[in-house]
């Protein structure tokens, strides 16, 4: 279903909901590889099982009578603790406890993981930036996934390297928030490896491999006073890619014509030898 946009001019969002037994049936397939949401999975699976077992009591017409007042308690506590789990403010303080006997626990990352992690919580980008050491503009590959969660950043840093920082909160008593950083060559592996199995994020995977491509065919040279400028040319199609990958990430709307227009743009450019 459509819930719009969180801002005038954003793209438009949707929802996929499961409910009931439709949402039972799923965590029953979802749950053992869920890492970050497994809590939540946990309790909502003891919710269900608790619904089963309560059977609800009718009138002499059939009529589904009143929860008992016991049974309000009981469903709102699952509901509390669901709550309790999803608050973005810190939940406990002995969370870091609990991230610590995780790591006991850790399991291999898989690429299909890695694909799933980057397309709900990922960003890929072409950096741009002055540099007068380098004589002009230069532009950098960069992919990085963020998460409350620093245990399975730190998983995913074992299986696919990065680098790990910290992210300050958005607001004050949200949770403190982690980045898991990949730039320049350590980009292209992490890409190849996620790509077979990336859905929202796949376009964006393209261009930042295009422009890794173009970029070791178009390596920066050197002169009497150091680097040397890049040609326009290079420049032009490292710009190109550049305007492509953030028409590709932009939230608000845009008109067809100029995504066509920029799509041809990095087209040409790329087939220039």
């Amino acid at each position: 279903m459509s819930v719009g946009p969180r801002s005038p001019g954003w793209k438009p969002q949707y929802a996929l909901v499961w409910t009931n037994a439709a949402a039972a049936r799923l965590l029953t397939k979802v749950s053992p590889f869920l890492r970050v949401k497994s809590k939540q999975a946990a309790a909502l699976h003891e919710f269900v099982f608790h619904v089963r077992g309560s059977r609800r009591r009718r009138d002499r017409l059939g009529r589904l009578l009143s929860l008992s007042g016991r049974e309000l308690i009981i469903r709102d506590t699952f509901y509390r603790r669901l709550k309790l789990l999803n608050k973005r403010g810190s939940v406990s303080v002995s969370r870091g406890h609990d991230n610590t006997a995780r790591k006991s626990e850790s399991r291999t990352i898989s690429s299909e993981y890695l694909a799933g992690f980057i397309d709900a919580e990922g960003c890929l980008m072409i950096a741009r930036s002055e540099s007068r050491r380098h004589r002009g503009l230069q532009y950098r590959a960069r992919v990085c996934v963020s998460n409350t969660d620093r245990v399975i950043l730190e998983d995913l840093q074992r299986a696919f390297g990065g680098i790990l920082v910290n992210q300050p909160a958005a607001k004050i008593g949200w949770k403190h928030a982690y980045q898991l950083v990949w730039s320049d060559r350590m980009v292209e592996q992490l890409l190849l490896s996620a790509l077979p199995y990336l859905q929202v994020k796949r376009r964006q995977a393209v261009v930042l491999l295009q422009f890794i491509k173009h970029k070791k065919r178009t390596r920066q040279g050197r002169d009497a006073n150091g680097f040397a400028p890049l040609p326009r040319r290079v420049v032009a199609t490292r710009e190109a890619l550049c305007r492509r990958m953030k028409e590709l990430n932009a939230k608000g709307q845009r008109l067809g014509a100029t995504k066509r227009q920029a799509r041809e743009v990095v087209v040409g450019q790329a087939r220039r030898p």
